[in-house]
């Protein structure tokens, strides 16, 4: 990405940059960085979603419920969850405010509409948006093309999997117009049974480029029908021996060994007979953004950006079992026995708007670099429950609701930031961010408990660093960095229901990063440590709140500690080799876990107390790294081998080896071809995921209870098993 800097030796400037150049790091701010470009995105975009984009990147580790890349996703950096990572598009926040996480199933083939991503590891320069706590993400839609274009590509793969997209865009007409649009439609059976994914996205940008003045208007929208999978496949269907059946609970039918098996939507119809309910999400999000960019003098520049997020749709699915009353239904007498249960059909639905403004002003001389802005967005969400059908219903309507809320969320932040160039060797960087969140809640849930609350925070995020240029080839940087950050919606709601006193604190991170950076003609090293230091961390503790609902539970002391290693070497002129390593630790001091406990009866008695000192932090490996070889015997032809390893991960936060995931070790093999043909451009790629057919899980969840008298753990749980080996390939063709 062009710096400031050039935008002042030029008259006519490119100043659909500028709109991001607030909110990304420069080479010489002192952050831990890595930048995926447009051409690495196109290259690695067949057929996934933007987590498996961001894969081979330092300290990433990626998921998928399909086990295929393709629908529900989700990407970690250095074991911190994706409600902890401040994800921007243009500058403009994508975090949910709620959940405060992405959900990257509602931007079907974004990565199409992506000419780069930057990911700042750590807390990273001031953003808009959601809380920075252990990284930032920042993309940057693709740039109007200055020639007109048309591409059409094709993928297809195994599980019935297809990506069909088209491009079109005008180049530069006249008076400074251009014009870029784009329409995808994708499909999957995914690798796990039910998780299918039919998806379409579309996306419409219009722009007019002055001498000085840049505007721009896009649209992107995208709708999902994905099969539920979510709950994960059952550990008596992984491994029987290790998880028996009868311990689980959840499912009448024993599937045997069968790593995709889906309970979802599992019941008996009226002759005993296993069927499944086709349990579905569906949701249909638009976001619609309006750009402004102004070089004022050649020192000078702004933008503003109008922005509005419109979402809505539901989960339906099949439930055994529920009770009538916890759904604003009657019991029923039939022939003189009381029916208070039943199996239904339900819908929760989201229906939501997101809108606000970011700006910026951004100076720049021959050794400042100064950045003021901000943004003040809204959110506005409501929440309702339909019953579709029940086996016993009373005459109920399929209309009848049986729970609406309301979230809403103001959240408005100012930063100001600048880089110093005392002299040819050192840089010094300041960074400071004021940020104020309201949360009002009103309504019930749907278990009929009332929301009724109102939450005020008010956060000072400091940054600062020094960057030392030793030489061409050797730079050095240090840094430290404050962070806070709110609880989400189901932390506060889970914490609060029927007037329980524990409200669950913000928490606070304080980050420490050092690092050096060697380039070479040939050859280049990177060295990053970390210390971030965490206060009143949220996490899983199994802890109930006074009325008995789970809920995280703020931890005094937490911390992530690590180095991460990165490097590269051109082997000879066609073989080049990249790979990066993290080792690190990942602990909590002085962790309490609570576990429920049964009598023989199964009536829950006073929980189980186990102070376990210091534990890991789930889903945070000691171990990631990952590796690249690639070989180019001519410029249109490329041969790449990837590795991606993940060491063992514990998923809950009590260090129990038996709550753990094996470390696994993945290979990918693509070859890239492209040629011109009759006048046409041609694209020829063919992936092998998982060359080795490795057997591995990427993530997991459990319940368990213990019984007063001594019996077996109960235990639910739900693993996510990726796809063995698959082909995928694609074509595209462009003019």
């Amino acid at each position: 990405m062009a710096s400031i800097g050039a935008y002042a030796r030029h008259d006519t400037v490119n100043l659909d940059e500028t709109v991001i150049v607030a909110t990304r790091a420069s080479k010489k701010t002192p952050v831990a960085q890595t930048t995926v470009t447009g051409d690495e995105i196109k290259q690695a975009n067949i057929g996934v979603d933007i987590p498996y984009i961001m894969e081979m990147t330092p300290s990433v580790v990626v998921s998928s419920e399909s086990g295929l890349g393709l629908g529900n996703t989700t990407f970690r950096i250095r074991g911190t969850d994706p409600s902890r990572i401040n994800v921007t598009v243009n500058g403009i926040p994508l975090n949910d405010a709620e959940s405060q996480a992405v959900f990257w199933v509602n931007m079907p083939d974004f990565a199409s509409s992506v000419g780069s991503i930057q990911i700042q590891r750590g807390v990273g320069t001031s953003t808009n948006g959601g809380a920075a706590f252990g990284a930032t993400v920042n993309m940057q839609t693709s740039r109007p093309s200055t020639n007109p274009y048309a591409e059409i590509s094709s993928a297809a793969g195994m599980y019935s999997t297809f990506r069909n997209n088209i491009s079109l865009g005008t180049g530069t007409l006249g008076r400074g117009f251009n014009f870029d649009a784009r329409y995808s439609n994708v499909r999957s059976d995914g690798y796990i049974e039910r998780s299918a994914a039919k998806h379409q996205s579309f996306y419409a940008a219009g722009a007019w480029q002055g001498a000085r003045t840049f505007v721009k208007l896009s649209v992107l929208h995208g709708e999902e029908h994905t099969g539920l999978s979510w709950n994960g496949v059952p550990g008596y269907a992984i491994d029987p021996l290790k998880y028996p059946y009868y311990e689980a609970g959840v499912s009448e039918y024993n599937p045997g060994v069968n790593r995709r098996y889906n309970p979802s939507g599992e019941h008996r119809d009226q002759a005993g007979n296993i069927r499944y309910y086709d349990n579905t999400d569906n949701y249909k999000q638009t976001h619609y953004h309006l750009q402004f960019a102004q070089q004022f003098n050649n020192r000078w520049t702004g933008h503003a950006t109008l922005h509005l997020t419109r979402g809505d749709g539901y989960y339906e699915e099949y439930r055994l079992n529920r009770k009538l009353e916890e759904h604003g239904l009657p019991k029923i007498e039939i022939d003189g026995a009381t029916i208070s249960r039943s199996d239904m059909v339900r819908q929760k639905w989201m229906d939501n708007y997101f809108y606000g403004t970011t700006f910026s002003a951004n100076y720049n001389s021959e050794r400042l670099q100064w950045t003021t802005g901000g943004a003040a967005n809204y959110h506005d969400g409501d929440h309702f429950g339909k019953v579709l059908w029940a086996r016993y219903n009373n005459g109920a309507t399929p209309d009848n609701e049986w729970y609406r809320n309301n979230g809403a969320k103001n959240d408005f932040n100012l930063y100001t930031k600048a880089t110093w160039q005392i002299n040819s060797v050192l840089n010094v960087y300041g960074d400071l961010q004021y940020r104020h969140i309201g949360y009002v809640m009103t309504g019930i849930d749907d278990d009929l408990a009332s929301l009724d609350q109102s939450h005020y925070f008010n956060f000072f995020n400091p940054k600062t660093g020094i960057f030392f240029n030793l030489n061409a080839r050797n730079s050095a940087y240090v840094s430290f960095a404050a962070a806070n950050r709110e609880p989400t919606r189901a932390d506060f709601k889970d914490a609060s229901k029927y007037g329980a006193t524990e409200t669950p604190r913000a928490e606070k991170l304080y980050d420490t990063e050092l690092g050096y950076q060697f380039t070479g003609r040939n050859t280049s090293l990177g060295i990053n440590l970390y210390y971030m230091n965490y206060k009143d961390q949220l996490v899983s503790t199994g802890k109930l709140s006074s009325t008995g609902y789970p809920i995280m539970d703020n931890v005094p002391d937490s911390y992530r500690a690590g180095i991460e290693i990165t490097g590269g070497v051109q082997i000879f002129n066609p073989l080049r080799f990249e790979a990066s390593l993290t080792f690190s630790q990942n602990r909590i001091k002085n962790f309490v876990a609570y576990t429920d406990r049964w009598d023989e009866n199964w009536e829950p008695t006073e929980q189980r107390i186990e102070n376990l000192g210091t534990t890991n932090i789930s889903f945070s490996p000691d171990i990631t790294g990952n590796a690249m070889l690639r070989y180019t015997p001519v410029k249109s032809l490329s041969f790449i081998l990837t590795g991606k390893y993940v060491g063992k991960q514990y998923y809950d936060n009590t260090s129990n080896d038996l709550r753990s995931l094996d470390a696994y070790f993945v290979n990918n093999f693509r070859i890239d071809w492209s040629f011109r043909l009759c006048g046409v451009n041609l694209g020829l790629q063919g992936l092998i995921n998982n060359v080795f057919d490795k057997q591995y899980i990427s993530s997991a969840w459990v319940y368990r209870a213990v019984f007063t008298d001594g019996s077996p753990d109960y235990i639910e749980n739900g693993f996510f098993p990726q796809a063995g080996r698959n082909v995928i390939g694609k074509l595209t063709i462009s003019f």
